[in-house]
């Protein structure tokens, strides 16, 4: 049965809205709008003259309340924007504009801060506070001008400036994170009357104990956040602003901790009567991360809840194991003591991240017109982790030597370090001629990613091929891009508007014959509100119709770089004889000379509408992507290409949807303001074709073999067996339905049953104010149309592994087991695809702001929070939001959060 009531909340919010909206006396009243400039690709615009599909978010559309994450801020704020985040702290999320345009190749956005490229979408390290705006460029028209990065969406952040009054910013907040729920699995009593009845022969394993596994682990812990920022004018001339930032976030899972310390600093200085301008930013970070094992939480579901967590007589240091003696030797066997892999070994991580880009803007005086733009930034990250275990520990390394117990702790170390280099130049040009305007642009862009990463035992690689290849790809694994751009704007009237939008981009991914790709996009607007027949309309006050078509492209395959290389592998330890010299043996790699750019053809159509004098705003688009020659990582045949697996352009993909936005100021008074922000979006992603010269490379074996790559359905769509049930409703173990008919239950049976993928997503965003004091802020979301596959029940929730006769041991359990009583693992059954829908309440916030506080200029704000307040979900484990495209294998959780913060400005 379908959760019908999701699907009336959001609706019911907007009427609302409308009746509150229809009760105004003011509602008559004319609005005047600053004009809003959004940023774009290489430049910026007026909101008004876009004419691609772009979402703006400036500070007042941001989630309230304690967001320690950049992304944070937009979850659920814009249409066609899906953000999946982690309940591991410092965790990266998970990020999709539209769906995405690829199989195996990146599905991640670009991200561009003040213009400088980052390499993935590193958003842990930004500070929330120091963020000014985001852009979200979702069509090919918009994001074509960035080429081979700009196939999965382009998001555009812009930090905070310095100004001209001097200004002092101090914000805090301090959170309580507790567990919102755990995995109902068998309690101590619960699991003994289980082994009683199903395996009484067991039932000497059984201990006395009723341990809460999941309660050892998981824990109420405390996050708080300082922030300061200063903003004014260096040496009265120069706008500054400096802000630094401390994050402390433990996290809900024993020993977890992350810490992030950042410094920002913004200067724009001015010369030549501001015909030269600068923009310089840098920000700098430190993270710090103890990596907490997440498999105890699998361990924890598993581990014998009759069992205590220590045992004093136990020889690992304590802790309660599975431990047997053969042959007079002690073995430790089964899923490890939870408690014990967290006390006993720590996995520690520092992580220095500096990024900076220095923007010059001359505006020629011969020619005011004409303006040279110059920009150049880096992005520098270290990472170095340590990781030492309990030697004492079932984690440290157990052998035995003459029948005595010998323990070795594990001590390793690691670092990495990559160097981003941009560099890019354009010159604009703007002119008006009468009713005519004119905008040109073109420039040439550099970016550099160089590599380098610590480890012992490495292959070597030798070049066979020097004239094509420019260096040796492990010896400086570098990745090189480069590209000619160009953009032109044209406009007629203020009504009529067209853009063309072309770079021709060069990836060091590709061989000589395919390493240049060409992108562009097409655009054009018509703002019918400007026309004589509407202008000047209080009823229907905006009204723009946008069309778009473009292609873009992708070359991000992860860690096969350099795939087109003709390459030796090296043995360090094998040699042959030729005379009296030795010689290394070396044999070939498999390679693909051939492989190219992956390309995505997309179409838009938008509408841009207000009413009541843009009381009620939004925007409505309609989009068509045509993905072709997918990178993709697949099987290649015996002695194809002297390997298994490779990168091969495979087939296609397509992408089709709806996105819908709206704004509503609902109420608007000196007493009282209530505004709303719904945002749906539905989209559909097919695989269109999986071959490779007619060669079928559809992947049957995603998953655990429940998942597939298969033309006709959406990426991951699950592919399972048709459980079959008895008249109590009670899954059949081992019985599925005979779909094709030959009398046989066989792989042929198998179907593509639902997906992961969500068919419509929805965000609200409800904000109110009270008098001169008061302010409420509520968020959110809804994901109808998802699919989860249950691996906690599927490989748990079964006899064989309750009563393990293997290592002949007890493991507890999921209580799905009352629902099936299955005797072994039935993993391909789709009993174990669940609906994954969901309403979220994501943050709740309630300020009251003291006016004058301290002179004239200064204000506190204080508030109070919630975040994650409320899951409505037919999903019975943690929650249906899971990574790894829909294969819930326990997530860490995510906590459910109190917080008490202040705002103070001076």
């Amino acid at each position: 049965m379908r959760n019908y009531n999701v699907l009336k909340i959001a609706p019911a919010f907007l009427l609302l809205g409308t009746m509150l909206h229809a009760q105004q006396t003011d509602s008559a009243k004319k609005e005047t709008e600053i004009e809003q400039v959004v940023l774009i690709g290489y430049g910026k615009q007026k909101k008004t003259d876009l004419t691609g599909s772009i979402t703006a978010l400036t500070t007042e559309d941001f989630n309230k309340g304690a967001v320690t994450t950049a992304e944070g801020l937009i979850n659920g704020r814009s249409s066609g924007l899906v953000i999946t985040q982690s309940g591991t702290p410092g965790s990266e999320a998970t990020i999709r504009i539209r769906g995405g345009s690829s199989l195996n190749a990146s599905n991640d956005p670009l991200l561009v801060v003040d213009g400088l490229p980052l390499d993935g979408v590193s958003l842990s390290t930004l500070n929330p506070n120091d963020i000014e705006s985001f852009s979200i460029l979702k069509d090919a028209a918009s994001t074509a001008i960035y080429g081979s990065r700009g196939s999965n969406g382009v998001i555009l952040v812009t930090t905070k400036k310095g100004s001209k009054k001097l200004r002092v910013s101090l914000n805090a907040f301090t959170t309580v994170n507790t567990l919102a729920k755990k995995i109902d699995v068998y309690s101590g009593d619960q699991f003994r009357e289980i082994i009683n009845q199903y395996a009484p022969e067991k039932a000497y394993l059984l201990g006395t104990a009723n341990t809460d596994w999941q309660k050892e682990i998981l824990r109420t812990t405390v996050t708080t956040d300082i922030n300061a920022s200063i903003s004014g004018s260096l040496f009265g001339k120069v706008p500054t602003r400096f802000s630094v930032d401390n994050l402390d976030n433990s996290g809900l899972l024993m020993t977890s901790q992350f810490r992030r310390t950042t410094a920002n600093l913004a200067l724009s200085p001015s010369f030549l009567d501001d015909h030269l301008k600068f923009n310089i930013t840098g920000t700098y970070s430190y993270t710090f991360k103890n990596n907490a094992s997440e498999d105890a939480i699998k361990n924890a579901i598993s581990y014998d809840p009759t069992k205590p967590v220590y045992d004093t007589s136990s020889p690992f240091d304590g802790y309660t194991e599975w431990t047997r003696v053969d042959a007079g030797v002690l073995k430790t066997f089964g899923v490890s003591n939870p408690v014990s892999m967290l006390r006993n070994k720590h996995d520690v991580q520092n992580f220095r991240r500096f990024f900076g880009n220095v923007n010059m803007e001359y505006k020629f005086h011969f020619l005011p017109d004409l303006r040279l733009i110059v920009n150049a930034g880096l992005d520098s990250k270290e990472l170095d982790g340590h990781v030492t275990t309990n030697p004492y520990s079932r984690n440290g390394y157990f052998s035995v030597a003459g029948g005595n117990p010998q323990f070795y702790g594990e001590n390793s170390y690691s670092d990495e370090s990559i160097l981003n280099k941009n560099g890019n130049f354009q010159l604009n040009y703007t002119k008006a001629f009468g009713k005519f305007n004119l905008e040109a642009m073109g420039g040439y862009e550099y970016q550099n990613y160089h590599k380098i990463k610590s480890s012992s035992g490495n292959t070597l690689l030798y070049s066979l091929d020097p004239s094509n290849n420019f260096y040796n790809p492990d010896t400086k694994p570098d990745l090189n891009l480069q590209a000619f751009f160009g953009r032109l704007n044209l406009g007629w009237d203020n009504k009529y508007l067209v853009t063309i939008n072309y770079r021709r981009d060069g990836s060091s991914r590709f061989s000589k014959n395919n390493r240049w790709g060409d992108f562009g996009g097409v655009a054009a607007a018509w703002k019918i509100s400007e026309e004589s027949f509407l202008k000047g309309n209080s009823t229907l006050s905006d009204l723009k119709l946008r069309a778009s078509v473009g292609k873009t492209g992708q070359q991000d395959i992860g860690d096969w770089r350099y795939d087109y290389f003709k390459t030796y592998n090296v043995s360090s330890t094998l040699y042959y004889q030729l005379g009296n010299e030795y010689y290394l043996i070396a044999k070939p790699n498999g390679y693909n000379e051939n492989l190219k750019w992956e390309e995505s053809l997309k179409y838009n159509l938008g509408l841009d509408f207000g009413f009541l004098n843009n009381r009620i705003k939004g925007t409505l688009d309609f989009y068509l992507a045509d993905t072709k020659d997918l990178l993709s990582i697949v099987p290649e045949g015996p002695l194809e290409n002297l390997r298994i697996i490779g990168p091969q352009n495979i087939g296609k993909l397509q992408s089709k949807g709806v996105d819908l936005g709206l704004d509503v100021k609902a109420v608007k008074n000196e007493k009282f303001t209530l505004n709303f922000n719904y945002n749906v979006s539905y989209n559909k992603m097919e695989i269109q074709e999986l071959q490779v010269n007619g060669v079928d490379k559809g992947n049957v074996g995603l998953g655990g073999y429940v998942q597939t790559f298969r033309e006709g359905y959406s990426p991951y769509a699950f592919w399972v067996y048709q459980q079959v049930y008895d008249s109590n409703g009670r899954p059949v173990e081992g019985a599925y339905v005979d779909r094709n008919g030959d009398g046989e239950i066989t792989t042929a049976d198998k179907y593509n049953y639902k997906k992961p993928q969500a068919d419509v997503t929805m965000g609200l965003m409800t904000n109110a104010t009270f008098g001169k004091h008061w302010d409420f802020s509520m968020g959110w979301r809804a994901s109808l149309g998802n699919y989860v596959y249950d691996q906690i029940s599927a490989d748990r929730s079964q006899m064989n592994h309750i009563n393990n006769t293997v290592d002949n041991n007890i493991n507890n359990a999921p209580v799905d087991f009352n629902n099936t009583r299955f005797a072994e693992a039935n993993k391909v059954s789709d009993y174990y695809v669940k609906n994954g829908n969901f309403l979220k309440l994501d943050n709740l916030t309630v300020g009251y702001t003291f006016n004058n506080f301290m002179g004239n200029n200064a204000s506190l704000r204080v508030y109070g929070a919630a975040q994650n307040v409320l899951i409505i979900t037919k999903y019975k484990n943690l929650d249906p939001e899971v990574f790894n495209n829909g294969m819930d294998n326990s997530i860490y959780p995510r906590a459910r959060m109190f917080t008490l913060g202040i705002n103070a400005n001076f």
